[in-house]
């Protein structure tokens, strides 16, 4: 939806719910998939300890990412 405001337009998003989760999701398969295949195993008991540090950063970064679309999108005004 456009919304005119005088000189710029700017366009207004639907507040969404399900799809940051996906994506928070998504990256975090990602990250699992990479660790795995620089391991030379899909299972996480079997990596090292650098690996373990390595997806926790990669778990919290996407966290937080997840979080900030939460918090930008609570700045949104109904429709």
């Amino acid at each position: 939806m456009k919304i005119d405001n005088g000189n710029n337009r700017q366009e207004r998003r639907k507040k969404r719910v399900v799809i940051p989760i996906v994506y928070f999701l998504a990256e975090i398969t990602l990250g699992w998939l990479i660790l795995s295949i620089v391991n030379l195993s899909f299972y996480i008991k079997q990596w090292t300890v650098w690996s373990y540090s390595v997806m926790i950063i990669i778990f919290l970064y996407s966290l937080s990412k997840t979080f900030m679309v939460y918090k930008r999108q609570k700045k949104l005004k109904a429709v």
